[in-house]
């Protein structure tokens, strides 16, 4: 095959233009028909609101001080004043400031009745029981007002967005806990080719660990899935039958992993379609992951993986997580890029291109986006420590120092809060 035809062919057929791929997996698809659910908020990181979080009273519930100082009347001018207490963050009992007088007060205490302002510590000098001030007081000035973040009942989630980590503190600041999630979907990974072994196992030279595998159920949960199952079938036709069989009549998306290319062994798309499921497309104008397969069965999906490592990661970090928002509920669409420096030079053919990164900031405050060396889509080495994904258009020759864009890398910090990866099992 010349290079042409690989640049927009798959197995005769034309490559379907990326963004399209997109648009059409997650039109085909809608939510969950299954009821939401109540978790804990700390395994909430990725799933899609089925109610709104609201806030159940004014905040702050009561003057606080933005500053550790001195509580004071402003009323009484610059004069000195007479210490008659302290307030700490923690404290519950609060002396009351009288004209003269001044409180000592740490950030996000309460503002003591007969104090409108507080100085803070470096404008003040305190001597025995006497504090002056170098800073006139004003009004209002370092207090959090009562109810100036709102009040009880203000909505700060709508139903339907998917939870981010700062959604998840405000969250917490609301005391929603549990959170009412909308049913996440069932997801069995499984891997194919009878030269993969278990990853914990020492391979002989022809075989391969079977890494996409766990790389793909992490990832999966990191876009809210709750994975069911995983197992490895290897180039059986009969064998791959029943497993996806058996997928369907469980879960509500089957990924897989390896055979949709165009080797003899390639059995999964004809699997597929004697298993009834309808093709949405096979073959995506990008680089890597062309092979990939999408179709569904009813409301059952299955996302059928190349087995190179890049290859797959890319396409579960841009075609599975809108797939898994939409079923979720959620307002699914392409994943936004973050723009940057390029650090190196980097290029796309005719494909649209994605390249592991690595992200750091430079003197300038300037994000810098370093392509990895890599040695094509079967360098499972350049994932590690990758921060980022770049994406080159296609066509597009890009020298260092130009603007660029990536998609971020996350999904570590979502499994140590939320749970763990299921055991390897074949």
């Amino acid at each position: 095959m010349s290079a042409d035809t690989c640049d927009t062919q798959h197995r005769g057929h034309s490559l379907l233009p990326f963004s399209t791929a997109i648009q059409q997996l997650v039109a085909a698809a809608k939510p969950l028909s299954a009821d939401a659910e109540a978790i804990p908020l700390a395994h909430a990181l990725g799933s899609v609101l089925a109610e709104p979080i609201m806030m159940t009273r004014a905040e702050p519930p009561t003057r606080r001080s933005a500053m550790d100082g001195w509580a004071v009347c402003s009323c009484d001018g610059s004069n000195d004043r007479k210490v008659c207490g302290a307030v700490y963050a923690g404290t519950s009992v609060i002396p009351s400031v009288g004209a003269g007088e001044t409180v000592a007060v740490m950030t996000g205490g309460v503002v003591p009745d007969g104090a409108d302002t507080v100085i803070p510590v470096e404008h003040t000098e305190r001597k025995g029981d006497v504090v002056s001030f170098s800073q006139e007081p004003q009004a209002g000035r370092h207090v959090r007002q009562l109810g100036e973040m709102g009040d009880a009942g203000r909505v700060l989630l709508e139903a339907g967005r998917v939870l981010s980590s700062a959604d998840l503190s405000a969250a917490a600041g609301c005391g929603a806990d549990p959170v009412f999630v909308a049913a996440r979907p069932r997801v069995i990974v499984m891997s194919t080719g009878d030269e993969v072994v278990p990853w914990a196992t020492e391979p002989e030279p022809h075989q391969v660990r079977d890494s996409n595998r766990l790389g793909s159920i992490a990832q999966l949960i990191a876009a809210g899935a709750d994975v069911i199952d995983h197992l490895h079938v290897p180039d059986d036709p009969e064998a791959l039958r029943a497993a996806v069989e058996s997928a369907l009549g469980r879960a509500d998306l089957l990924v897989t992993i390896g055979g949709v290319s165009m080797g003899d062994k390639d059995h999964l798309p004809s699997t597929f379609e004697a298993c009834g499921v309808a093709k949405l497309f096979h073959g995506v104008s990008v680089q890597p992951g062309k092979p990939v397969w999408a179709g569904h069965l009813g409301e059952k999906f299955v996302l059928g993986l190349p087995g190179n490592p890049v290859s797959s990661f890319v396409m579960l970090e841009t075609l599975a997580v809108p797939l898994l928002q939409r079923m979720m509920g959620g307002q699914a669409q392409m994943r936004p890029y973050q723009a940057g420096i390029l650090g190196a030079p980097a290029r796309a053919k005719k494909r649209e291109r994605f390249l592991p990164a690595d992200l750091k900031i430079n003197s300038l405050g300037q994000l810098v986006i370093t392509p990895r060396p890599e040695q094509g889509s079967g360098d499972w080495t350049s994932l590690a420590g990758a921060d980022a994904l770049l994406h080159v258009s296609a066509g597009l020759t890009l020298a260092a120092g130009e603007m660029a864009e990536c998609l971020t890398i996350s999904g570590a910090t979502h499994l140590g809060v939320s749970g763990e990866v299921p055991n390897e099992s074949v």
